[in-house]
């Protein structure tokens, strides 16, 4: 099995891990909780081209428990799968989720969101592992906020419970192509990473990026997307070094607009 992690991230970009694993239980992912890397679908990272230098799990953890409107998954399960599932099980409160590309585990973490909502909404709890013990963590211990949650690097997500809402599955189902609809609209085909940066309270930061004239701007291989400035899209042969030049560029334009831009991805690796 290759250890090139741009295999493993929707970017298709970085290099070597020393040693990659792939996870498909709960007992896998608590064996090297907090000794390696974790991984779902590398939907929102920048592996370096230098790689990584250490163990990277790869979860693929897939797993469906239902009671009644509560439905628990594994970390390793992906949000359209899990979309998909509740949809026919006529069980509405994530159809918004239904076009992300990350896994259950990375949303906790992430606390990610679109349409204007967010994981937190429905989580009840997560069962998180810390050197190999599993502990449950409330919504409210989770510390949730802005694309972020009190999960460390230390801790494994290994599986979460949502509470969900009974409807009739076309509903549900009508209401998951609509923000696919809507999603793909907005959205440019591709390899990328999703969103870039953060949104600063009450900013729109693609709409600034687009304002300063850098949609579009491309090094090597890498370019902000034509179709949303907050975007960075694989042209084909991108380097991280290419997205990290036009993160920098960004990031110094966007300093001319009174604005300090965070990265909503997430580094892995060792960058200059």
């Amino acid at each position: 099995m290759s250890r090139t992690l741009s295999a493993y991230t929707s970017l298709g970009i970085g290099g070597d891990a020393k040693r990659l694993i792939v996870a498909k239980s709960a007992e896998e992912l608590i064996d090297f909780s907090g000794e390696a890397l974790v991984l779902g679908n590398g939907s929102n990272v920048l592996v370096s081209d230098g790689g990584y230098d250490g163990t990277v799990v790869i979860n693929r953890y897939c797993s469906f428990l239902r009671d009644g409107p509560i439905v628990t998954c594994g970390s390793g399960t992906t949000l359209p799968a899990l979309c998909a599932f509740l949809a026919e099980e006529g069980l509405s409160g994530l159809e918004w989720a239904c076009g992300i590309p990350g896994t259950v585990g990375g949303a906790v973490v992430m606390n990610a969101g679109a349409f204007s909502h967010t994981v937190s909404e429905r989580l009840v709890y997560a069962d998180v592992s810390v050197d190999r013990r599993v502990v449950r963590l409330s919504n409210g211990e989770l510390g949730f906020s802005y694309r972020s949650s009190a999960v460390t690097n230390d801790m494994t997500v290994i599986s979460a419970c949502f509470l969900l809402t009974a409807d009739k599955p076309s509903a549900v189902k009508n209401r998951c192509r609509s923000y696919s609809a809507l999603r793909a609209a907005s959205q440019p085909k591709g390899r990328s990473a999703g969103s870039v940066f953060k949104n600063p309270e009450g900013i729109k930061i693609a709409k600034v990026i687009d304002d300063a004239g850098l949609k579009g701007y491309r090094v090597g291989g890498a370019q902000i997307s034509d179709k949303h400035a907050n975007i960075i899209v694989n042209l084909g042969g991108a380097t991280a070094r290419d997205v990290v030049s036009i993160i920098n560029v960004v990031k110094k334009r966007l300093l001319e607009y009174n604005i300090r831009a965070e990265e909503e991805i997430i580094y892995i690796g060792e960058f200059d």
